[in-house]
């Protein structure tokens, strides 16, 4: 039996600027590559912060590699923080750093016996992959939107977690960068056992590499599945969402 990666048990918890509530009942195997689709306010950057552990269910139960999130302080990295990288719908690159020293940053407090060579290398390799090598020393004001949240992803995948959570991850990139972006993210899953959430605000050529779509709406799923089951059963209004 395959291993579960994230739980949402019996998951309740208000939407922001909405009546409705979302309403999870979801399992997420290790080493899947899960899309969620679906209009504003459908639940899926909220779906994402709960993954991450930065909020807390109105009721039910949110478990990530066996931990159940309200067991885990919420100050400090503990083990299991360290094991799920997540980049939210503001990625926080550190304004006072360059772009190499916020995708050093973990490497600097987790990895501090690593040669400082050999972490400019890792660094470095990671940037030439996202097209970023030529900006290493630029700092976050004098990026763009789409090379901020590239580096953001970059910096989530130096600790080389087990999961990755990725809010709007092809925001700011022009076609041939979401090319990128999907091929890094497909290299990284061969190189190691990597288990990914992306929420998408439309659809993307980025979802072609996903295992499984979820379509939210209102804080429900309206569809579960492969691109082309989804493709077939999803309700017309939102069509669009997954073609």
């Amino acid at each position: 039996m395959s291993e579960t990666a994230i739980s949402f048990a019996q998951v309740r918890a208000p939407l922001a600027g909405s009546t409705s509530c979302l309403q999870l009942d979801l399992q997420i195997t290790a080493g899947q590559f899960v899309a969620l689709v679906g209009p504003s306010r459908s639940g899926k950057s909220l779906t994402i912060e709960l993954a991450a552990g930065l909020l807390p269910p109105q009721s039910g139960k949110v478990m990530v590699l066996g931990q159940d999130w309200s067991a885990v302080e919420e100050a400090g990295d503990g083990p299991v923080r360290l094991r799920v990288g997540a980049v939210l719908q503001q990625p926080g690159l550190l304004s006072n750093m360059t772009l190499f020293n916020n995708v050093l940053l973990p490497l600097r407090y987790h990895r501090g016996a690593m040669p400082d060579r050999q972490r400019e290398q890792v660094v470095m390799a990671q940037l030439e992959r996202l097209g970023l090598a030529s900006l290493r020393d630029r700092f976050p004001a004098e990026l763009n939107q789409g090379e901020i949240r590239r580096g953001a992803i970059a910096r989530s995948l130096m600790l080389e977690p087990d999961v990755l959570l990725l809010d709007d991850p092809v925001a700011g990139l022009d076609a041939d960068m979401v090319l990128v972006l999907k091929q890094y993210v497909e290299a990284r899953r061969q190189q190691q056992p990597l288990t990914v959430v992306a929420a998408l605000r439309s659809f993307s050529p980025f979802i072609e590499g996903a295992d499984r779509l979820v379509v939210l709406q209102d804080g429900r799923v309206e569809a579960d599945g492969s691109l082309e089951s989804v493709g077939r059963t999803v309700p017309p209004a939102l069509r669009r969402y997954v073609e």
